[in-house]
């Protein structure tokens, strides 16, 4: 049996068989043969969604681009089609996703079924860019649903319960750059001018090293500027800064047991927020440089609350005496309409728990989880969490819907895994 893994080398597990179908006759053939199965993109989330000791299907081998329209503005592409890919085969048609998360290594149809987002209190989660799906369900039959259709908006964020994604379409821009501007304040200034910030920026998002008493802001607005970024200070930037300088200290901070992580984290804090004005294609000014193994956490709250939020989430995680040797992303999303969406129906303000720390990892985690229970927080369903059904259905409307949609997809519940049970039965 081959041992599987993920991308933060938290799941192990060995299911009986890997099956990687080519097509969708395959995907159709694997479906109908198995007596369980889950199914897995790049392996790329935290949460044991993928985990299944029978079959586990790849989508590794369904990579392609297989339609581009237009007139309509979609693309679609194979549901194992990673989104580094997908961002390239736009480009050079002259084309762009309108809103992309920090990360593109993922498959197109993990980040959907997650509900995976990037920052923008007017920009959507990437799932509500999907303007058609096609998922091969529980029964072996192909189902194709269409935005407006009446299954569509509990399909999208479907957690791998009602199928195998085998194409997705989404809705596409012409390509645009992003005037990129990096810069440093006080958590304190920072949160006293958020409202003025999210107004007047198109993607603002921050990050925070703790206990630094700084956050490094990243201001992104749309525009029709030509790029003017040299490769020298994208290579500084990006690979020598974020990535060699980044690990190394990372590495540091492990190896003194920890006694060194808040000094680093501060010389961090101001290396990464050195002063940074430049105009580059979307895809460059979304994304971040790939990090190194970690573990992480995320809940999407209320954006309306962030006010009375930050100061406790800033408060959590300077107590306890825990250290953080991880950037804390605090990002933004505007509602959608779907149903497990963390961003259904409420602005979102997404607070994260990120870190390398094996020993500490869980204490860490139990008490975000538990602070993020008390405001009102959804997991990020590609993320960590503890959570249980009772919580589940105060968070989300259509929770009881969903789970009736899933028995209907998948009537001998063939998809089924333990972190799905706990979801829609408790």
């Amino acid at each position: 049996m081959p041992t599987v893994t993920n991308f933060g080398k938290n799941l192990r597990f060995r299911p009986r068989v890997v099956a990687r179908p080519r097509d969708r006759a395959e995907v159709i053939a694997i479906v109908r043969g198995a007596r369980k199965l889950r199914a897995v993109g790049a392996a790329h989330s935290w949460s044991p969604a993928i985990v299944t000791d029978d079959t586990l299907v790849s989508l590794d081998r369904m990579r392609r681009p297989l339609a581009l329209d237009r007139d309509r503005m979609q693309v679609t592409v194979e549901g194992g089609m990673r989104l580094h890919e997908v961002n390239a085969y736009l480009a050079r048609h002259g084309l762009a996703l309108t809103s992309l998360g920090s990360i593109d290594q993922q498959a197109v149809a993990g980040i959907i079924a997650t509900g995976t987002h990037g920052s923008g209190a007017r920009f959507r989660c990437i799932s509500a860019q999907v303007a058609r799906l096609e998922l091969v369900d529980g029964r072996g039959q192909v189902v194709t649903l269409a935005r407006g259709d009446a299954d569509f908006a509990g399909a999208v964020v479907g957690l791998g319960a009602l199928g195998v994604t085998t194409a997705v379409t989404f809705d596409v821009v012409p390509a645009f750059q992003l005037h990129d501007v990096t810069t440093r304040a006080s958590f304190a200034d920072a949160l006293a001018g958020l409202d003025a910030a999210l107004a007047a920026s198109d993607h603002y998002k921050l990050w925070w090293l703790p206990p630094s008493d700084d956050v490094i802001v990243y201001d992104r607005r749309r525009t029709d500027r030509p790029a003017d970024d040299s490769r020298l200070r994208r290579f500084v930037k990006d690979r020598v800064v974020s990535v060699a300088m980044y690990r190394a200290l990372v590495a540091a901070g492990r190896a003194s047991g920890r006694r060194w992580i808040p000094g680093i984290n501060r010389f961090l804090t101001r290396e990464a927020s050195r002063p940074l004005d430049r105009v580059v294609p979307s895809a460059v000014g979304f994304l971040t440089p790939v990090p190194p193994v970690h573990r992480e956490g995320e809940w999407a709250f209320p954006a309306a609350d962030a006010a009375r939020l930050l100061p406790a989430y800033r408060a959590l995680l300077l107590g306890g005496g825990h250290t953080y040797n991880f950037i804390q992303e605090l990002r933004w999303s505007a509602a959608d309409d779907l149903w497990l969406s963390p961003g259904y129906q409420r602005d979102t303000i997404w607070l994260s728990l990120y870190n390398i720390d094996p020993g500490g990892w869980p204490a860490q985690l139990e008490r975000m989880d538990d602070f993020a229970r008390a405001h009102g927080g959804r997991p990020h369903w590609g993320k960590e969490a503890r959570f249980d059904r009772a919580y589940l259905r105060q968070q989300y409307a259509r929770l009881d819907d969903f789970a009736a949609l899933a028995d209907r997809y998948d009537p001998e519940r063939k998809l089924r895994n333990p972190w799905l049970d706990a979801i829609l039965e408790g």
